[in-house]
């Protein structure tokens, strides 16, 4: 009984066996795969430990050394320059002249306007004088000739106007004719109508004058035939072309084509006629009478003009010369005696060499970080990077410039005063914007940050497997470097994961 008991139990062990195995097999690979990701983990988790170090926020940038006195000087003119009279390098004062044009033209035109308001001074004295008893018959004189000068050159004027090609159309108005050939020059000074009728007579083909002269003469077709005291002639067409007898000539012709220039410029002539007399029609009541207020504020503005004249050639002449606005060193020419030099086109340099400062861009990222009287240590590229000088922020631009399309904010910078920095060289400027002493710190990729701004670190709970926990930090100033500071949430030695390799 006992015996099959036991046989019956090593079978059912046996039957069982075909389970247990695999199952067993399975919990010794999970457990496995459990400790090599242990151990793998651990081999490729970077940490590191909080410490105490100091911190410092530095932005660079690269400036340049400018003058107080940087100006770009240039001729308001064009023109061949005449002289120079100063060298690079010359010292020179407020006020002197550095460069000139040729000034022959603009000289002259200086002297004419002055002479101009010397000429307006004194009418302004005469006026305020009297005319004397000459000086009224000559203006009475000048009226006269005046008046039979603009007579004639409107009489001819009104003779060119009544001259408008004459032309001779049918009075009957047909359209199809072959026309006279009208010639001479129109005398009788009168507009009107001429009108010719052709007849038969006993000598052969007539015509008779009618309108504004009277008469008659001989049809003829090769001779031109005066009509009548006009001072005009005629050619017939052929008779055997024409059947037209009654012919119309208008004085003036309005549709020939200079009718409309001759017409404008008779009117021309009238209105500067009329204008000439009234002018010197003024001038002789001027003289006559004694002088009002109204002149005398006339004469004023007169002197004011000529003033304004005077003033614009100074102007036109100083364009031609350069003077130095500021006491300065002359630190480059770029002209010649003899060349063309173009209007506002740079030629000479002035700086004051000896009161410089520096200039640089800051991007829109770091401006708000900077404030005024923040220190600045300071290299040359002339001087190389193991010498370090310093100087201090004493400028922020409140505007902006853009700069190769990014928001830049210019500063200025304080420099010291080192023999041989010239203006134009470039400074690599470091500018202490934050610094703080021992701090707890930890780099600044170990921070995570989620969506909504919290900020942790992976606090390492176990340093054999680099177990970890991410716990709440709170963080300060960011320095070189990708350091940040740490103000709460871990404490000096603690071990936190820094990143994660990846295989």
């Amino acid at each position: 009984m006992i015996n099959k008991t036991k046989d019956f139990i090593l079978n059912k062990i046996l039957r069982q066996k075909k389970i247990w195995i695999p199952l067993i097999i399975v919990i010794l690979g999970v457990g496995i795969f459990f400790l090599s990701t242990m151990n793998g983990n651990a081999k490729n988790t970077v940490t590191d430990f909080v410490k105490y170090t100091d911190l410092k926020e530095t932005i660079l940038a690269t400036g340049q050394v400018t003058s107080t006195t940087d100006l770009n000087l240039s001729f308001n003119s064009s023109g061949f320059v005449k002289s120079i009279k100063v060298k690079v390098g010359d010292k020179v004062k407020a006020g002197q002249i550095l460069a000139t044009l040729d000034q022959a033209s603009t000289y002259a035109s200086l002297t004419s306007a002055r002479g101009a308001l010397l000429a307006a001074n004194a009418r302004y004295k005469r006026i305020l004088e009297g005319a004397t008893s000459e000086e009224v018959s000559l203006s009475q004189i000048i009226l006269d000739q005046t008046k039979l000068t603009q007579q004639t050159l409107v009489e001819n004027a009104y003779q060119n106007l009544l001259n408008s090609t004459p032309e001779a159309v049918p009075e009957d108005g047909t359209s199809e004719y072959e026309a006279p050939t009208i010639s001479g020059t129109y005398n009788l000074g009168k507009e009107g109508k001429i009108i010719l009728g052709t007849y038969y007579s006993s000598g052969g083909m007539s015509f008779n004058i009618s309108g504004l002269i009277e008469g008659t003469g001989l049809v003829d077709t090769i001779i031109k035939q005066p009509i009548g005291n006009s001072g005009l002639y005629i050619i017939f067409p052929s008779s055997s072309n024409n059947n037209i007898t009654d012919w119309v000539i208008e004085i003036p012709n309005k549709k020939a084509t200079n009718y409309l220039t001759n017409y404008n410029a008779y009117q021309a002539t009238l209105a500067q006629a009329q204008s000439a007399i009234d002018q010197r029609t003024a001038e002789l009541a001027l003289k006559k009478s004694e002088a009002r207020p109204s002149e005398i504020e006339l004469a004023m503005a007169d002197i004011i003009s000529a003033q304004g004249q005077v003033e614009l050639a100074s102007s036109r002449y100083n364009d031609t010369i350069i003077t130095a606005p500021l006491e300065g060193t002359i630190t480059s020419i770029d002209i010649k005696v003899g060349e063309l030099a173009s209007a506002l086109k740079q030629v000479i340099v002035l700086q004051d060499v000896f009161n410089i400062y520096l200039e640089a861009n800051i991007n829109e990222a770091n401006i708000a970080s900077i404030n005024l009287g923040m220190p600045v240590d300071i290299t040359y590229d002339a001087f190389g990077s193991d010498k370090i000088f310093k100087g201090s922020i004493t400028k922020i631009d409140p505007s902006s410039t853009l700069v190769s399309g990014v928001v830049n904010y210019k500063i200025t910078a304080t420099v010291e005063q080192v023999e041989g920095i010239r203006p134009g060289m470039t400074a690599n400027m470091t500018i202490k914007a934050k610094e703080k002493n021992n701090v707890l710190v930890v780099p600044s990729r170990a921070i995570l940050v989620d969506e909504f701004g919290n900020k942790t670190i992976r606090f390492v709970e176990n340093t054999k497997t680099k177990k970890f926990k991410e716990i709440p930090v709170t963080t300060g100033l960011e320095g070189d470097g990708g350091i940040v500071e740490i103000l709460s949430g871990i404490k000096e030695n603690d071990e936190f994961v820094v990143l994660i390799k990846t295989k």
